[in-house]
């Protein structure tokens, strides 16, 4: 299995740390996923992956439970667990 060091939310300072800030207020939660965390040594890739996650996930007239359940099932088509 591949690792990728990250840096967690508790240690980030600076650009990351913003971001990571960023991500809570969006996500409406303090926890950060992994997939998110990934990019954590790339504050300003991390940065444009949340945005287009919060305009994909969270914006626009579709209920949220609707976009949740249609992103599952396109994960689950394509064997990916995220």
């Amino acid at each position: 299995m591949s690792y990728i060091r990250t840096i967690r939310p508790s240690e980030a300072d600076g650009e990351t740390a913003e971001v990571y800030r960023y991500m809570a207020e969006v996500g409406g939660a303090e926890v950060v996923a992994n997939i998110v965390r990934m990019f954590s040594l790339r504050a300003g890739s991390m940065r444009r992956m949340i945005r287009t996650w919060e305009l994909v996930m969270w914006m626009g007239d579709e209920p949220r439970a609707q976009r949740e359940l249609l992103a599952a099932s396109v994960s689950r088509l394509n064997d990916c667990h995220y």
